[in-house]
Order: structure tokens, then C-alpha cells, then sequence
């Protein structure tokens, strides 16, 4: 399967925090230089989404996690995490009961440009800069519990999965849009990463 690039808009804020696993399809972006690895086999590959490999070579999970800590640490906003693209089918069990706990940083699909999963608070500074500062990185597994359990409850066609390989829990739902006076749907996707840091206080 070939994948085309997606622009990525320079993110206003560092990664929320480490994951707490990896897994393939997962991508580690420098969106200022266009150098982007991909987690492919459980090793980070220069991507060939840019078409050219800066002879850096293969990262392993641990220098990826290293250097993510060090953009965290040092609030470097021109790296950044973006956790990989489901797909279709969700994977992971479906989750018939609470989620799992655990700390997370919430991830969202960014329709209105990249199409990429990008953090929450990135997606809320694209509309009110101000705003994004008061929402975390990171929240505590029972806020995640709640989010989770709001959006089941709430949205339409909620399908939720955990996927403990990759220590991460999937909701998607339907999101009905109206705005020229005819029926749309926007299919809506948060992904909570787990993480190595806890919760923001």
C-alpha cells in the first residue's frame, strides 16, 4: 500500500508527552525540515513520504522515546508525535465496559487541514490561542474513563476498542453537520496514547 503525504501544519505546542508504547504506522515529524520517521516492523524508518532518506537511518523505539522526552522537557514545538491512522476496522477488543485507566494524551483527526491525528490542544489553538493554554497534555486515566464514556453515551454510532499492544484506547462516531441546509456526517476519531509522563496537575 502506498501512502501519500499530508501536509503537516507546524504545531504550536511540544508533544503533550512520551507515549507509553509504539506501534507501526506510528510517525515521529519535524515539521520545519520535512524530515518525518515511520515506525515500520518495530524500527523508525526514514520516511518515504519526503522521498528522500537524510542518512540518519534506522531509531529504534528507545531514541524515539528519548528524543520525544527532550521536545517535551525543552517545549520544542518543531517536533512532534503523531500516533498512526487506525484504519477502518479499530483495533483492539471493543470496549463493552470501562476503559482501562491510565494517563493520556488525547489525540484527535484534524479535518480541517492535514487529515492527521494531531493533540487536542493543537486542534483547539488552530481556533482560540488563548483557550488551548487551559486545555492539558496529558489527563489522568479517570478523565480519559469520562471522556470515554461521555462520547458512548452522547454521540452517534460510537464504536470504542483498547488496544493494549499499543497501549492506546479508539473512539470513533458519527458527527451530524448541517451547514448549507442539507444532511452531512463527519466521522470523528480521539485516540488516547498512553503515557510515560503522568497527568498535568
Amino acid at each position: 500500500m502506498t501512502l501519500t503525504a499530508l501536509a503537516v501544519q507546524p504545531a504550536m505546542f511540544p508533544p503533550p508527552s512520551v507515549p507509553l508504547l509504539f506501534t507501526d504506522g506510528d510517525r515521529y515529524v519535524w515539521p520545519h525540515t520535512g524530515d518525518v520517521w515511520t515506525r515500520t516492523s518495530g524500527s523508525w524508518v526514514p520516511s518515504r513520504y519526503d522521498g528522500q532518506d537524510d542518512g540518519t537511518g534506522w531509531w529504534t523505539d528507545a531514541e524515539v522515546s528519548a528524543a520525544l522526552h527532550r521536545a517535551v522537557e525543552n517545549w520544542d514545538a518543531r517536533q512532534r508525535f503523531v500516533p498512526a491512522d487506525p484504519g477502518a476496522v479499530l483495533p483492539g477488543r471493543t470496549l463493552l465496559a470501562l476503559p482501562p485507566m491510565h494517563d493520556s494524551a488525547q489525540y484527535v483527526t484534524e479535518h480541517q487541514g492535514s487529515g492527521l491525528l494531531v493533540p487536542l490542544r493543537d486542534l483547539v489553538a488552530q481556533h482560540d490561542e488563548d483557550a488551548a493554554y487551559d486545555v492539558p497534555g496529558v489527563i489522568s486515566g479517570s478523565r480519559m474513563r469520562d471522556v470515554v464514556m461521555e462520547v458512548v453515551r452522547q454521540q452517534r454510532r460510537p464504536r470504542a476498542t483498547y488496544d493494549e499492544a499499543a497501549g492506546r484506547v479508539y473512539v470513533r462516531y458519527d458527527l451530524p453537520l448541517d451547514p448549507y441546509g442539507r444532511p452531512a456526517v463527519v466521522e470523528c476519531l480521539h485516540v488516547f496514547v498512553f503515557t510515560a509522563s503522568p497527568a498535568e496537575a
